[in-house]
């Protein structure tokens, strides 16, 4: 994508007022009457196309999606994951989709909205018709279609039903009862009457799938059309988003009080809020002399970054263990041999993230003394951005003692430090 210049007020005016002009009187959204699965692909195929992500050097594709017209003029909707290598490297691949005579047809990525995995392309020769956006709420049951072209087949639809938004998602997501498969990515979810209500983004296996609602990609089409934003490469886009995210997602949790729990003589936090979810377990190893309550908590939510790269994760673990029978020296043996780095991280491209730099260090907490290690690396083409991992374990109770794990993933250094400094006061010993 060739960066356009800023325009002045006046030239803004004009453009809105042609941007206005095209939709207006531009072919009518394409609709179709309620009823069955068939007549709705009849009468909507036309708008739902093959994305096609070409590689330069060869001329193959490389990866391939589904998208769909949301505008006279060709703009064109899809998953920001099915663009992803283009978007991060233009130079390398082209997009496009296949025309009914079979000659390719070139798209410009517009704008992109990477923390709800959304993409707006222009097509150069424009589909006959664009699908109409619901602004509607479905009710829970009701019949919705997928359409989108699976596994590089043939464009397909999919019937299902809606229901409802996921419970505990970071991201509002759909869950729809269908089946979607790679490929499908990126294409509309529709109610009866043909309007779209969601794009297809993932599947969890066994008719279970999800839909980014269609409310997002209203705002990410308003903006993709604000020529403010045509001077910003894609790049600074996508680190401004993820700096946004995060510090909205962190500084939430750091705004609200943190639920306290007791492990074991220790007092700790349990879900920090409603997506993060925990889970726990004790047993007790008669044959090596100590009890132990385990608690891990986390989010499963992460933001696609790259095929190798995602990142606002959240994980957080305590391991409590207890003993009467095992002397000190064997005791805080115990302790070190638990004394390791979080292995969770979802970020593995060399290229995009640095190597960890860690330092180790004992502090006070409160009422605790603890050993700490404290690990970050930098996201090196998302300036601003880091991996941080936390391992701390106690030192001064001969027959208690708690091992502590925090991996942030893709936040910014100060939410990172006033993270880790609430992290460590939120413990206490608990006799």
């Amino acid at each position: 994508m060739n960066p356009r210049p800023v325009a002045g007020r006046g030239g803004r005016l004009l453009q809105l007022l042609l941007v206005l002009a095209c939709c207006v009187m531009g072919a009518a959204p394409l609709r179709a009457e309620p009823g069955r699965a068939g007549e709705l692909f009849a009468a909507l195929r036309p708008a739902v196309v093959q994305i096609r992500v070409i590689d330069l050097a060869s001329g193959d594709k490389a990866s391939l999606g589904s998208g769909f017209q949301i505008s006279a003029d060709g703009l064109v909707a899809t998953n920001f994951h099915v663009v992803a290598d283009a978007a991060h490297e233009p130079g390398r691949y082209r997009l496009e989709y296949p025309g009914e005579d079979g000659v390719a047809v070139p798209l410009q990525l517009l704008d992109v909205d990477v923390v709800h995995d959304l993409a707006v392309l222009r097509a150069a020769t424009p589909l006959p018709g664009a699908l109409a956006q619901a602004s509607a709420e479905l009710a829970q049951g009701e019949r919705i279609f997928s359409m989108g072209n699976p596994l590089d087949l043939a464009m397909t639809i999919v019937e299902g039903t809606y229901n409802g938004f996921v419970e505990g998602a970071r991201y509002r997501k759909i869950l729809f009862s269908g089946s979607l498969n790679p490929g499908m990515s990126g294409g509309p979810a529709l109610n009866q009457r043909g309007e779209v209500v969601g794009i297809n983004v993932s599947h969890g296996g066994e008719q279970i799938s999800f839909l980014v609602p269609v409310s997002y990609l209203a705002a990410l089409q308003k903006r993709a059309l604000d020529p403010e934003r045509a001077g910003k490469d894609m790049a600074s886009r996508i680190t401004d988003a993820l700096l946004e995210d995060q510090d909205a997602y962190f500084g939430a949790l750091l705004a609200e009080p943190w639920d306290s729990r007791p492990l074991g003589h220790f007092r700790v936090p349990g879900s920090l809020g409603p997506s993060v979810q925990c889970w726990g377990g004790s047993d007790e190893i008669d044959e090596e002399l100590f009890a132990h309550i385990g608690q891990e908590c986390g989010s499963d939510d992460t933001v696609f970054v790259g095929e190798d790269l995602q990142t606002g994760g959240l994980r957080y673990s305590f391991h409590a263990y207890s003993t009467e029978d095992l002397g000190l020296v064997r005791f805080y043996s115990l302790l070190d041999g638990q004394y390791a780095h979080s292995e969770w991280f979802a970020a593995t491209d060399a290229k995009q993230v640095g190597s960890f730099d860690c330092r180790e260090d004992f502090l006070e907490g409160r009422g605790i003394a603890w050993r700490i290690s404290v690990c970050a690396r930098r996201y090196t083409e998302l300036p601003g951005l880091f991996d941080m991992s936390v391992v701390m374990a106690t030192t001064a109770y001969p027959q208690e003692g708690l091992v502590a794990n925090l991996a942030l993933n893709g936040v910014s250094e100060p939410r990172a430090r006033e993270f880790l400094r609430r992290f460590v006061e939120s413990v206490s010993w608990a006799p």
